[in-house]
């Protein structure tokens, strides 16, 4: 086998593979490819997508961020409480802010009292969720009258807001990574954390960065999938993070860091949309869905294993 056929397959594999699933559920449902379905799959991928590029970014540093559920959860209710007091654009910016301020305590609890990302975010995960229900009284939010807000998940010129986010947060995140002195730290950290900060990277810096740039995304899919609804809850996007993880992995970034593909984000994103969506179409129930998403979890895990990855790195302290 050809080197050059081993390197197209790195980078290609989860293209041909998404091709080739929806090839066989359009077979199996034939609705799949009319054009409603296919924006309606398209958006659900984003919604997830949006938050997985932010996660790519932690996992190519060498670090998880399991808080990212409740972040959107909280920046959500931020963001629907002060529409009547901001209107819509500074409140959007609000729970955008939210999000950041989220990511920046996770950054500072990893750097400055050396507790590892895995430990410290999912400490966070729980604590952010109490102050998302403390902050609504567990009540549900509305937007009545407010439908200026789904311009985060309306369309334009056909085309799903949230597909035009994601595919502009790639586009950002990919040039960042390879033009910027940031991004080239961010990978130097995920490839060799001591000898990155030997050589003088501000591992601090890069690591409250990655966070709140994480923590922004978050925010974004959760503004994103209330403004479907016009409500807000603290119970919104429960397990979302193990969704982003894995439309990662999925994509082809290594868990060990180091490593990233924007583009097999956003395809292992649109691979778990596809599967959803086929199984709702064939009346599947939803604990399929579930179950779907963590098989293929467990599948991306073993094949980051088998290249070396070791699950005890995701506990390493800080250096």
């Amino acid at each position: 086998m050809s080197n050059r056929f081993i390197k197209f397959w790195k980078s290609y594999s989860i293209v041909i593979v998404v091709l080739v699933v929806a090839v066989i559920i359009s077979f199996m449902a034939p609705r799949f490819f009319q054009f409603e379905n296919l924006m309606n799959v398209l958006s659900n991928a984003s919604v997830v997508a949006i938050v997985g590029l932010g996660m790519t970014l932690a996992i190519a540093s060498g670090n998880f961020d399991l808080s990212v559920g409740s972040t959107a959860a909280f920046a959500s209710c931020v963001s629907f409480s002060l529409v009547p007091a901001l209107g819509i654009p500074l409140s959007i910016l609000a729970g955008l802010i939210t999000g950041a301020v989220v990511g920046l305590i996770n950054g500072a609890i990893i750097t400055e009292l050396r507790v590892p990302a895995f430990i410290a975010t999912l400490g966070m995960q729980t604590i952010v969720r109490g102050l998302a229900l403390i902050y609504t009284g567990g009540k549900d939010l509305y937007l009545y009258g407010q439908t200026e807000y789904k311009v985060l998940s309306g369309n334009a010129l056909g085309i799903p807001m949230p597909l035009i986010m994601a595919l502009v947060i790639a586009i950002v995140l990919s040039l960042v990574v390879s033009q910027t002195r940031f991004g080239r730290h961010v990978l130097a950290l995920g490839s060799n954390f001591p000898a990155a900060k030997r050589s003088g990277v501000q591992t601090t810096w890069v690591v409250w960065g990655v966070f709140a740039i994480v923590g922004v995304t978050a925010a974004l899919s959760g503004m994103v999938v209330s403004a479907q609804v016009l409500t807000a809850n603290g119970r919104l996007s429960t397990g979302l993070e193990l969704s982003a993880i894995a439309v990662v992995v999925l994509g082809g970034t290594p868990l060990s860091g180091g490593r990233l593909t924007m583009l097999g984000t956003l395809m292992g994103a649109l691979l778990i949309a596809i599967i959803n969506n086929g199984l709702n179409l064939l009346n599947i129930p939803i604990f399929y869905q579930e179950l779907t998403v963590g098989s293929l979890m467990l599948i991306a895990l073993a094949i980051n294993l088998s290249q070396g990855f070791k699950v005890s790195s995701l506990i390493r302290r800080p250096q």
